[in-house]
């Protein structure tokens, strides 16, 4: 009689552990700034000078293809949008490596695509935004690159590949 250990290992390999890393540090930075927007609509107090920005962002309107909204609308829109997509891209990227670990194990473009990502959006973060987004896109950017540094190299392109697990 043999018995099947199908429990999942607590310990990812080499490549994969950081790329987790890396892609639940998208799903915490959108679920950390969807939190943040939310309690910052509900439990601060708006000083003088953000009431009077945010009165005249609500008086400020533009019609975008036929739809009039404010700018606070847009703005507002924009952020939450984009923290939703965080954490829709973190999502898929963790369904991937969990679905084809061999993704991560070997230098491919979906390695090098997510460590770009990360490094667009810590660009327009540093240049833009305040300190969290700019810590949590610092970790990203450096999970995804040690997990290409530990992931094995590509086979050459003259050699067949098998689709499901990259190996030539």
């Amino acid at each position: 009689m043999t018995t099947t250990d199908t429990s999942r290992p607590t310990r990812l390999p080499g490549a994969v552990r950081p790329f987790v890393v890396g892609a639940r540090g998208f799903v915490v930075l959108g679920a950390g700034h969807l939190t943040l927007v939310a309690m910052a609509r509900t439990l601060v107090t708006q000083t003088p000078q953000q009431r009077a920005t945010e009165a005249a962002m609500r008086e400020s309107a533009e019609t975008l293809l036929g739809l009039e909204r404010t700018t606070l609308d847009v703005f507002s829109g924009l952020s939450i949008a984009m923290a939703l997509f965080a954490i829709a891209c973190g999502l898929l990227l963790l369904a991937a490596v969990r679905h084809a670990p061999a993704l991560v194990r070997r230098r491919t473009s979906f390695g090098w695509f997510a460590l770009l990502t990360s490094l667009a959006t810590l660009a327009v973060s540093g240049w833009l935004l305040p300190v969290p987004p700019i810590a949590v896109l610092t970790v990203t950017s450096c999970a995804f690159a040690l997990s290409l540094r530990r992931a094995g190299a590509r086979p050459h392109p003259d050699q067949p590949v098998n689709a499901i697990t990259c190996a030539p």
